[in-house]
């Protein structure tokens, strides 16, 4: 067994492992090479559907064509997409227009993210790291 296929099997082991211990969970995609990774091997892990929601973060600035790519990754791989916009956000006119980069982050991603865990209440999200980014990252937990 090459050492890829190793870590394939041992991701499809903790995506099945999650999926048997918590009850609501939910998978962040970014549309990004590491969040459609993991769509590919949840496909795996769970015979070809995965058996809880995406979510995309959808900070009113991506292109057409990602929204375009969404909508066919939904389709093509049956995805439970859940879209979150904060729409009091941009109500109050924050955008990179008018505001710093950290401060339009803040308020579309993360306050976004936060609103959505407030409302569906998920005990587990699935996410993916590269232990090779970041020293830190190399310490990380399956399960944190």
């Amino acid at each position: 067994m090459s050492y890829l296929q190793h870590l394939e099997d041992q991701s499809i082991y903790i995506f099945r492992e999650a999926f048997a211990n918590f009850k609501n969970m939910a998978m962040p995609w970014s549309m990004g090479k590491d969040s459609n990774t993991l769509i590919w091997l949840a496909k795996k892990a769970f015979a070809g559907k995965i058996p809880f929601p995406l979510v995309h973060i959808d900070t009113t600035y991506e292109f057409p064509e990602m929204l375009a790519f969404r909508e066919w990754a939904r389709k093509h791989y049956e995805i439970d997409l859940i879209v979150i916009v904060n729409e009091e956000a941009r109500k109050r006119g924050i955008g990179y227009e008018t505001h710093d980069p950290v401060t339009v982050t803040h308020e579309l991603k993360s306050l976004a993210l936060q609103q959505a865990l407030a409302k569906y209440k998920w005990d587990a999200l699935v996410t993916g790291i590269r232990r090779d980014e970041d020293s830190t990252r190399a310490k990380e937990r399956y399960f944190s």
